[in-house]
């Protein structure tokens, strides 16, 4: 009878404890195995007698760059065991309740959850402020930003940071959209050997502070060098530099000085002034004498055109709005682009209309065997897919050229070579010289010889 009564005691005091025992290490999502980073979530039940407790997951704030998981984010939801606290960690778990929230490091050993050590604590009920997400296009950025500070956290030297602008972007950053994150918040982190700097930082500060996004699937960054604290002067500044960014047709400082060419659908367009806007939906070619540090951050933004003139004009007459127009596109001042050599109508963008290169294949002089795919008819270009890297050249900058193999990638500079493009077809098979002109684009260019496999 005493027995009985203690058993109902324990459920009572730890309410689904039945449930929560019942919990099998092999039914955790396949994208958690190989784990290694940070979680947050709501306490179920704890022994800490055996240094286990279960929690239900609600944030994974940090993966850390030895971590195997492929979709670390999969855990969330989910009730789970994790075992191995030990030491001094113990008294954590003593004073711990069903209904608090623990933050801890977790790692997955092959089988289970465990707790390998550093840090195991109680924080506040969990509120998705205090743990954001990257958006997607913002994964691998590097360079830097300024935001406003929203918390700290002394303990583990992290703060909040809302950022207002991205000011430049790095040759090596491998986001696809930087200008995503202005706006939104994100976790900043690295502060271990910037210690003075991070306790001179208060919430509502505004900082310029270089970062970089070092884990992909994590969502936090890496502080690169001491935050500037920006005075109130510098913020004026710094808002009437990036004002642009704020209106529709406005141009960052990262945007300034573009020379290449812009593919967008018309929102409005104006033939008697010359004048249109589009929304960008691809940017296939960027000039060598370009001077905007991130051309592709024009993705999804709507940009005013201007200088429409000539035979140019009627193509803007015969246009309609929804529809894709493809132009040369410079920017040497103001607030608008201005239209230069080509404008024309095409098709709508779809997926693999104009293909982005490997990172590190960037820089590329040598040679290539490629199947054509599809020809860009009055464009005198290709999209192939490459097969074969015959050769790398002297001048070649790419640190890995097999990246490009088995990739697709727009093909350029058949201006003086039209009726070799007109004999060509899908399907064959050609070898050419090509150069990566300008690091910013995503074509290549043929240099001096072009000619079909069998042929040449």
């Amino acid at each position: 009878m005493r027995t009985l009564i203690l058993l109902l005691a324990l459920s009572t005091a730890f309410p689904g404890v039945a449930d929560e025992r019942n919990i099998d290490s092999s039914e955790l999502p396949v994208g958690i195995h190989g784990f290694n980073g940070m979680l947050v979530g709501q306490v179920k039940t704890r022994d800490a007698e055996t240094g286990k407790f279960t929690l239900k997951v609600q944030a994974v704030p940090r993966v850390w760059r030895n971590s195997g998981a492929e979709d670390p984010s999969s855990i969330i939801g989910r009730t789970v065991e994790v075992s191995g606290v030990f030491g001094r960690f113990l008294d954590v778990l003593v004073v711990t309740r069903p209904g608090d929230t623990m933050e801890f490091e977790c790692k997955h050993d092959g089988e289970k959850l465990v707790f390998p050590g550093e840090l195991l604590r109680k924080v506040a009920p969990y509120d998705p402020a205090d743990y954001p997400t990257l958006p997607e296009g913002f994964r691998g950025f590097v360079g830097t930003i300024v935001g406003d500070i929203q918390k700290k956290d002394a303990e583990t030297f992290e703060l909040i940071l809302k950022v207002s602008n991205v000011l430049n972007t790095s040759d090596n950053s491998k986001a696809k959209k930087p200008q995503s994150i202005e706006g939104r918040s994100l976790m900043l982190a690295g502060f271990w050997n910037r210690r003075d700097a991070y306790h001179n930082l208060r919430p509502g500060a505004r900082v310029r502070v270089g970062v970089k996004h070092i884990g992909l699937r994590s969502e936090h960054l890496t502080v690169t060098n001491n935050p500037q604290v920006l005075s109130a002067d510098a913020k004026m500044e710094m808002k009437k530099e990036t004002a642009g960014v704020e209106v529709r047709d406005g141009l960052n400082s990262s945007q300034r000085g573009f020379r290449g060419m812009l593919v967008g659908r018309v929102t409005e367009r104006d033939p008697e002034t010359g004048s249109f806007s589009v929304i960008v939906d691809a940017v296939p070619r960027v000039w060598k004498n370009n001077q905007a540090r991130d051309p592709r951050s024009f993705l999804g933004q709507t940009v005013n055109v201007a200088g429409v003139s000539g035979r140019l004009i009627d193509t803007l007459v015969t246009t309609r709005k929804g529809e894709t127009l493809e132009f040369g596109a410079i920017h040497d001042g103001g607030a608008t682009m201005r239209v230069i050599e080509e404008l024309r109508k095409v098709a709508p963008v779809k997926p693999g209309d104009y293909p982005t290169l490997p990172d590190d294949f960037r820089g590329f002089r040598g040679t290539l065997q490629a199947k054509v795919i599809s020809k860009g008819e009055g464009r005198w270009d290709l999209i192939v897919e490459v097969t074969r890297v015959e050769q790398n050249g002297e001048e070649s900058r790419a640190k890995n050229s097999s990246a490009i193999v088995g990739k697709q990638v727009m093909l350029a500079g058949f201006w003086n070579r039209k009726e070799f493009h007109g004999s060509l077809k899908p399907g064959d098979l050609i070898r050419c010289t090509v150069e990566h002109p300008q690091r910013l684009t995503d074509h290549l260019s043929v240099t001096n010889q072009v000619g079909k496999v069998g042929q040449d």
